[in-house]
């Protein structure tokens, strides 16, 4: 007689070409319930795998394994999506936080209702943003000099658009 005869949790298959099961039984030992884990080779000569057969049809052992991989596939999607849900939040914060400048201002205002006595930090910034850009580090003197002395955020993004759009047309000649 197997060691799991009469005590099986569960039983599933364990490799895609259903030759191997894994069998899930419980056991005593100090007093207390325990459950212990026996893998078996699909083998209808096997005295063990022919007392599975005796509790479970092959058809139990495909449907607890079906189940087993959706209730797996289920944990996964969680995860994935409490992931997703967690950098959505972030991206959110970090989008705010964007738009809720030191003046109170959004990224729309700063641009279109830019106020050279309380937003000019915001325009330094700016400014310093657009010299990490490779396109501007590479620019010429001529446009690295538009940009130093662009007198606000709206006429800054004409001169990057400008010499943005001149370097895109050249590089499809």
């Amino acid at each position: 007689m197997a060691i799991f005869s009469n005590k099986i949790v569960d039983a599933y298959y364990t490799d895609a070409n259903l030759a191997n099961v894994t069998i899930l039984y419980n056991y005593e030992k100090d007093g207390e319930t325990l459950v212990g884990e026996y893998n078996l080779l699909v083998d209808e000569t096997e005295e063990q795998f022919q007392h599975l057969l005796r509790e479970m049809s092959y058809a139990d052992i495909e449907a607890a394994t079906v189940q087993r991989h959706l209730a797996h596939q289920r944990e996964f999607d969680n995860i994935v999506r409490g992931e997703v849900n967690r950098i959505v939040e972030e991206k959110k914060i970090e989008l705010s936080q964007k738009e809720d400048i030191k003046s109170g201002k959004s990224l729309f205002e700063l641009i279109f209702e830019y106020d050279s006595d309380k937003d000019a930090d915001e325009l330094f910034k700016c400014k310093l943003y657009l010299f990490t850009l490779d396109m501007v580090k590479n620019g010429s003197k001529s446009f690295r000099t538009k940009i130093r002395k662009s007198d606000s955020i709206l006429e800054l993004c004409k001169t990057f658009l400008i010499e943005k759009q001149r370097v895109e047309k050249k590089s499809k000649k």
